[in-house]
């Protein structure tokens, strides 16, 4: 449910598809991107003012590019779920969709991520150099308190089928935990994989362009530098992430299934709202 120098660049493909609020999302998203750009780049106030000029223009295609499919999709899903024809397949396929979706929007910030990358100087690229293994060894840290991070993890899945299908079943916070001692997100992996990329970056890189061109690169393909042992774990991971969204979906109870319904239609008036306001 996350991904590094990727996710700071397009953090709007994030906040616009896991936000509780679509409206918010859209109104906050330049504000919170320059932000966590600011955090590992301590950008100047120009390149803020430019970062979130090119990314209201993204959102701006967004608006026309993608909403309509969006909508048009919340309203199948809808749909499918009145009708109880929300089986496994389907479910499968929308989470299929959910992903591609994810890839379409970080496309959308693909030159806003490039100019600001070309607008770094040296001294940025060494802050973030900094930041980011700062970051890694931070989160190789939390992965390896092992039951603190079971339960943010198990908080996380919670909140996010809660936010759709209101309080879970015994039953389905018993395939939570299922999940969690058969298939854990692949932390430790991850921060290891953060810390390759960051070796790459430091011992291949040599010069200021050289570093930049890194970057764009990390941009445009960071699954091209992954390691092959994180980027198996990671699909193994997204497989069996797939199974529990299947699985508890499947056993809904009559109120569930009203209220992931009445979430369906909310956040469809919320798109159609922002689609109309241009």
């Amino acid at each position: 449910m996350n991904r590094f120098l990727c996710v700071v660049l397009c953090a709007g493909a994030f906040i616009l598809t896991g936000c509780n609020h679509f409206g918010f999302a859209f109104k906050w998203a330049d504000t919170y991107i320059a932000s966590k750009v600011d955090d590992y780049f301590d950008i100047s106030s120009s390149q803020s003012r430019h970062l979130k000029d090119g990314v209201q223009k993204d959102l701006g295609e967004i608006k026309s590019a993608v909403l309509p499919q969006w909508i048009a999709r919340l309203k199948g899903l809808q749909q499918e779920v009145q009708k109880g024809a929300l089986n496994a397949s389907r479910t499968s396929f929308y989470f299929d969709l959910f992903l591609k979706d994810v890839e379409q929007i970080n496309a959308r910030f693909a030159d806003t991520a490039g100019r600001f990358i070309a607008s770094t100087q040296p001294r940025q690229l060494t802050a973030f150099a900094r930041e980011f293994a700062k970051k890694t060894q931070d989160d190789l840290n939390k992965f390896h308190q092992t039951s603190k991070y079971r339960k943010e993890m198990r908080n996380k899945y919670t909140d996010h089928f809660e936010m759709f299908l209101g309080s879970l079943t015994a039953q389905q916070k018993k395939m939570i935990e299922a999940h969690l001692d058969s298939s854990p997100f692949p932390g430790e992996l991850k921060a290891r994989n953060k810390a390759h990329i960051l070796s790459l970056y430091l011992q291949q890189m040599t010069t200021p362009e050289a570093k930049r061109e890194f970057l764009k690169t990390y941009y445009d393909n960071p699954a091209a530098m992954d390691l092959p042992e994180y980027q198996t774990a990671f699909n193994e991971y997204k497989q069996q992430l797939q199974k529990l969204i299947i699985e508890v979906l499947g056993c809904m109870d009559l109120k569930q299934k009203k209220n992931l319904i009445e979430n369906l239609n909310e956040k469809t008036a919320q798109l159609e709202k922002i689609a109309k306001a241009g």
